[in-house]
């Protein structure tokens, strides 16, 4: 397994926490990252994951060779030091359980110059494999931005810490094809499919290991 130590592009912190990450995720040792190849080297892209663990932005920032912009839940921002310091690391906040236009706009303009945003799109933790429904967010920006969508399984992260102890599980990150809904019909039915579309691609990335 080859991880960066550095990415153009990344701000400070997020260049001194790639560092620290990279070098313990090495001494963690049992971590492998499958078709990072799949994730384009410029240009948009949407990168959706499942979230079986509370390690998994960690995981996901250390495995790719570009900045990542996280969508994240807004109560993170409020958490004394917490929020300056995800804000400096490029996430952003989103209110769960309603339609934020302002996280959709602000993930649209990062689209637009370029950025790569990463979300998680069951919209919570969920301490399981296989992903639950995704929502229809991720596919209402892939339709209006453009961007291909590559979709992340994360396998194992729900073990590291489960019955009340940490364990030493392998884990796996699994990149697939990116996938393009340019031109798509809109509206909540499609949105729904896509959805739909982007859950079953991570399932069968999670299968296939």
């Amino acid at each position: 397994m080859s991880l960066r130590l550095r990415v153009s592009g990344d701000p400070w912190l997020y260049a001194f926490g790639r560092v620290l990450l990279v070098t313990a995720v090495h001494v963690y040792g049992r971590f492998r990252v499958v078709g990072v190849g799949n994730l384009p080297a410029t240009g948009p892209v949407i990168l959706v994951a499942n979230h079986p663990s509370d390690v998994d932005p960690i995981l996901l920032g250390v495995a790719m060779p570009r900045t990542l912009h996280f969508m994240a839940d807004v109560v993170q921002f409020r958490r004394g030091f917490v929020g300056p310091v995800i804000e400096r690391l490029g996430a952003f906040p989103v209110n769960k359980g309603v339609s934020d236009r302002a996280a959709l706009e602000r993930a649209l303009s990062l689209l637009g110059d370029g950025r790569v945003v990463a979300l998680f799109a069951e919209g919570d933790l969920h301490r399981r494999s296989k992903p639950s429904a995704f929502h229809t967010g991720v596919a209402f920006l892939a339709a209006r931005s453009g961007a291909p969508v590559v979709p992340v399984a994360i396998t194992g992260a729900e073990r590291i810490y489960a019955e009340g102890r940490l364990h030493w599980p392998w884990v796996r990150l699994t990149l697939g094809n990116p996938v393009t809904f340019a031109g798509a019909r809109r509206g909540k039915a499609a949105y729904a499919r896509m959805a739909e579309e982007l859950r079953d691609a991570v399932i069968r990335l999670h299968d296939a290991g």
